[in-house]
């Protein structure tokens, strides 16, 4: 044997060795995760902002708490904190889903976004991973399995963001979303104990919808709020004041009606379109005195997204998915002003949008409650910034830049 074969063969395994440890020292470092990450002051889209590392955005709690997760952990902004602060580890269960535990499979995939949890004002926490429900009692350290969904996996999400409906601290609602390409019966579920029994409640039968899109709070008269899809016939939004025993709907049977998150003032109730039809794409407003429904302007994509701000600034984003309505790449920020008037930010740039393995739409997704100081972002699958940069960007900065004034206004690290 020579030399230079031995030589070769120690390198060799010396590098494999050093690949090895690294592995072994990095993995169990990134499936714990970092116990705080930092908000550093930036600016985004022409907006002075506080930024933070890959966190998908939750929800504002009672308290003025921001929730975020970064895969399977759930982390919390105290309010007037700089820094987010990890509070618990969802579990998995033993299967595939297991691996977004890793920062490197959900980059590699383009799927950031891995769970959906809400948290009661008694510190409670409810989380949707992978195909099952979990309960977190606060004080302990370990989830309970409280519920396995009928549909999950592969392109199934489960539920939608404004699918997990927190009414107070015992009940909760549960939108079914699923691709649903047998057209079976989609179900909204029902907990009395935040999140520690489930059952369902009411069932849509079998091709009345493909899916749920939203359960929603309507603050202002204490009725709850449903939007359904996609199919003409299948598209619903509609109210009901009984806790989904029966319903009420505004409208229904075209594409106009086909919503993910609705926003609501004192009059009128607010939507844009998830469709890509260019006559009818657009921003509405239901008046709630009158019935009617108004058309306010025409979008050219998908609204996944919507929310209203503390004073009142409401805030729309366009997604990126390969509709022929789509102008370009660039997903958009829509701010309605106080007179119902459309002004549009330009945002991020698709990225991934080659069909195959790594194609995902371009978002920005919105935390899901309304009347928050901030406008709190997770950008997905855009040019400009890591896969699942969180963005808080306080409201008067939304408005300046609407209104097209000059620069960035410069933002300190306790503006948040």
């Amino acid at each position: 044997m020579s030399f230079r074969f031995i030589k070769n063969k120690t390198f060799v395994f010396s590098v494999l060795s050093l690949f090895v440890f690294i592995l072994g020292v990095y993995l169990p470092i990134d499936y714990t995760g970092p116990k705080h990450i930092e908000l550093t002051a930036d600016s985004a889209f022409g907006m002075s902002c506080m930024r933070a590392k890959e966190l998908i955005v939750q929800e504002y709690d009672e308290h003025g708490n921001l929730w975020a997760t970064r895969g399977m952990i759930i982390y919390r902004l105290d309010s007037n904190d700089t820094k987010f602060n990890r509070v618990a580890h969802i579990p998995t269960g033993i299967n595939i889903f297991w691996l977004r535990n890793f920062s490197i499979l959900r980059k590699l995939t383009v799927r950031p976004e891995c769970v959906e949890m809400v948290t009661a004002g008694n510190g409670d926490i409810c989380a949707l991973s992978a195909g099952k429900l979990w309960h977190l009692a606060y004080g302990t350290k370990k989830f309970t399995q409280v519920y396995k969904l009928d549909h999950y996996g592969m392109g199934d999400q489960g539920v939608r963001n404004v699918g997990i409906q927190r009414i107070n601290d015992s009940v909760l609602f549960f939108g079914e979303y699923f691709q649903n390409p047998d057209k079976t019966d989609v179900n909204i579920l029902e907990s009395k104990d935040f999140g520690q029994t489930w059952n369902p409640i009411y069932k849509f039968e079998p091709g009345s919808i493909r899916h749920i899109h939203a359960l929603q709070n309507d603050t202002y008269t204490g009725l709850n709020w449903i939007c359904t899809g996609d199919a003409n016939k299948e598209c619903t939004v509609g109210w009901s004041d009984d806790y989904y025993r029966t319903m009420s709907l505004i409208g229904s049977g075209d594409q106009m009606w086909r919503v993910c998150q609705l926003v609501f003032t004192e009059d009128y109730v607010y939507w844009g379109t998830d469709n890509g039809q260019k006559d009818v794409a657009g921003i509405y407003k239901w008046n709630r005195h009158t019935r009617e429904t108004k058309k306010l302007g025409e979008i050219d994509g998908a609204v996944f997204f919507g929310t209203m701000l503390s004073n009142g600034t409401i805030v729309f984003s366009t997604d990126r998915e390969g509709f022929n309505s789509e102008i370009d790449d660039k997903t958009r920020f829509h701010v309605l002003d106080s007179l119902d008037n459309i002004k549009i930010i330009e945002a991020g740039t698709w990225h991934h949008k080659k069909e195959g393995f790594r194609f995902k739409f371009a978002m920005l997704r919105f935390q899901r409650d309304q009347s928050a100081p901030n406008l709190v972002i997770t950008c997905l699958n855009q040019k400009e910034l890591p896969d699942g940069e969180l963005l808080i960007i306080p409201e008067d900065e939304i408005i300046r830049a609407s209104n097209c004034t000059a620069g960035p206004a410069p933002l300190s690290l306790s503006s948040n």
